[in-house]
This record gives structure tokens, sequence and C-alpha cells, in this order.
């Protein structure tokens, strides 16, 4: 096994040459009136998640090389990386006629007026619309209204981005905390959409009513059975992402995957 640091220098070294992959995964939209799983339906937001293959340890899993890139103080360039692969990829199957938005990771821990930069750059380049872009900002740990944070939050809201707050429940934001933050998502995480307890009902509800009173949209993570959409579509969760709907794929597949369904 190689040592955290050999990884990180091995992580650098993927980063520089683009050997990192970016594979997508497909968040749809939930309809209230359906009676059956949209198992066939087109995606309505692609999110773009980074893959990294070691040449020795093959498939290194992100919750392993996502902290090294933090640890190593250059998870910024990543999530600029998989930002700016995702957005060309993107931008050229909506000029295919697919009407696909992206949504990208960011961490709270870099997130800077130097990566909405990235963002508005990388936007103008492609002559890609940013109310099709949604940046998910990770909830765990909880973001911090820093200035530069703030800054860089309205700057890209101003020009269309939609912000979100990815993974609800992971760590220790509350609803109050979430209405201090300005916001247009919050995805709550699948160790709270897979539970059908009294506790999870009532903490979704009052995602979903607090939700409703700032025009915020709720996402369901982490739908994996005919239940776990039930339940998030009876909870009033509008859009749905998870393995029901099948795993990420590579852009090859995921292209072949929104020709097959439009």
């Amino acid at each position: 096994m190689l040592s955290s640091a050999q990884l990180s220098r091995d992580l650098r070294g993927a980063l520089a040459a683009g050997d990192l992959s970016i594979a997508f995964q497909g968040q749809y939209d939930l309809d209230p009136a359906a009676t059956d799983v949209p198992s066939a339906g087109s995606p309505v937001v692609l999110e773009a998640l980074c893959r990294w293959a070691h040449p020795v340890l093959g498939a290194v899993p992100p919750d392993v090389f996502i902290p090294l890139a933090e640890q190593g103080d250059f998870l910024d360039q990543v999530d600029a990386y998989v930002f700016s692969h995702a957005a060309a990829r993107v931008a050229q199957w909506r000029n295919e006629g697919y009407e696909v938005g992206l949504a990208v990771n960011a961490s709270p821990a870099h997130f800077s007026s130097g990566y909405a930069e990235v963002v508005i750059a990388g936007l103008d380049e492609l002559s890609l619309d940013p109310r099709m872009v949604t940046v998910e900002i990770t909830e765990a740990p909880s973001p911090q209204l820093r200035p530069p944070m703030l800054a860089a939050i309205e700057t890209l809201r101003a020009v269309g981005v939609t912000i979100s707050v990815d993974d609800f429940a992971v760590g220790d934001t509350t609803v109050a905390m979430l209405e201090s933050l300005p916001i247009d998502e919050v995805k709550i995480d699948r160790s709270l959409i897979q539970r059908a307890d009294a506790a999870a009902e009532e903490a979704i509800a009052a995602v979903v009513e607090t939700s409703a009173n700032h025009g915020w949209r709720v996402v369901a993570e982490g739908i994996e059975t005919v239940e776990d959409l039930e339940r998030s579509v009876s909870r009033g969760c509008r859009r749905g992402q998870g393995f029901l709907w099948g795993v990420p794929l590579g852009a090859d597949a995921m292209g072949d995957l929104l020709r097959q369904r439009n």
C-alpha cells in the first residue's frame, strides 16, 4: 500500500497530466402525479463526479483522494478541473439538442472569488447559459459564512448560477442556519432520505417547508428503491438522484443514454 504522501504526489501528477476522469449521475424531476418509476425518463441535470484510476492501485475512491487534495491544498484545482471538463461536455450535449444542466461540487474550504471567476470565464468561453449550472457546496463540514465565500456566492448568483447546499443532514447545519445562506437549492442526504421513521419525516418536513417559504428547490439524494422514491415524492421533494435510475456513467455512456431517452 502506498503512503498518503506518495498518493498525494501521484494525484498531483494525474491532475497535471489530465488523467482524472469525469462520471455523470443524472438528477430527475419527480412528478407527484406519477404512478410508476420514471426509469425511462431523461435526466434534467447531470452531476459531475471526479474519478481517479491509479496506475498501480486501480480505482481510488473519492473519499480517499478528495481529502488528500484538501490536505495538500490543491482541492480548488481539482474542483476547477472537474468544472472545465464537465462544462465542455455538457455544452457539447446541449449543442446537440439535449436539454440538460450541469451540477458541480465545490469545497467550502476553498470556495472563493477565484473559483467563481473560473466558473464564469468557462461559461463565457463555452457560451453555456449560467442558469443551466448548479454549484453544490458540501454541507459536511457545514458551510462557513466567510466573507470570501459569500462574495463568491453572490458573484455566481448574480449571473444566474444556482447555489446548492449538498449532503444536508451529514454535518451540523440546521434548518435555521440554512436561512442565513444565499442559496437556491437544498440536497437532502441519503442518510435521511432512506429512513422512514418519525424523526426523519419531521426533519425532512422542516426542510421542505422552509424551502417552500424561500423558493428553494429540494433534491432527494440516494434514492435506491421504489420505496425511497415514493417517500421522497410524498414528502415534497421535486427532484431526485440515486441508483434507482442507474450508477454514474462515463461521458461516452452518458451520451448514449441521452440519445436513447430523447
